[in-house]
């Protein structure tokens, strides 16, 4: 009895589970990598004033009476292509100065201010920012800056902003 066999090693053993007759649809797969992508939390950029209040030299000094009526306003704005911290700042603040003026102040003192900015998790989405600033009006015989304090401190993302939307959220 000749018995003869053929083994090449080319020839790979059975696997153990038969492959899958349903074939992985692209839709399935793209739905798949969106799950994913909104479970990874969005990066934030934040910056601040610093943790005590903060008033412009001259006009703390200059105050006429030292009453101080404190104030503050949460901003959110819906930024696209880059975020200027700077200007949102102003324009916060401008707010604020607005307010100060309608009640009989002239100048804002102890001001202090945070910004967080939270990136797009795509490449040309938006970016959220919320700027709450707070202050206290007050009169002075000192004109307001109209300038935030610690502008040095403000971190924005470079680019050219467009604001799209502002605390419509």
């Amino acid at each position: 009895m000749i018995n003869l066999s053929l083994r090449t090693s080319n020839t790979e053993p059975p696997s153990p589970t038969p492959p899958s007759t349903r074939p992985t649809s692209v839709g399935k797969v793209a739905n798949f990598l969106v799950k994913i992508r909104r479970n990874v939390p969005a990066h934030c950029i934040e910056s601040s004033s610093g943790d005590a209040p903060q008033s412009h030299s001259g006009v703390e000094e200059g105050m006429e009476c030292q009453k101080r009526e404190p104030m503050e306003v949460t901003d959110t704005f819906i930024c696209l292509g880059a975020v200027n911290v700077k200007l949102l700042l102003r324009a916060s603040r401008g707010v604020l100065l607005e307010t100060a003026e309608h009640i009989g102040g002239n100048a804002l003192v102890d001001e202090r201010w945070t910004c967080t900015i939270r990136e797009p998790k795509n490449r040309n989405g938006t970016f959220k920012v919320q700027i709450h600033y707070s202050a206290s009006a007050a009169r002075s015989t000192y004109p307001d800056p109209h300038r935030p304090v610690s502008l040095d401190s403000a971190r924005s993302i470079p680019g050219l902003m467009t604001i799209v939307k502002r605390n419509d959220i």
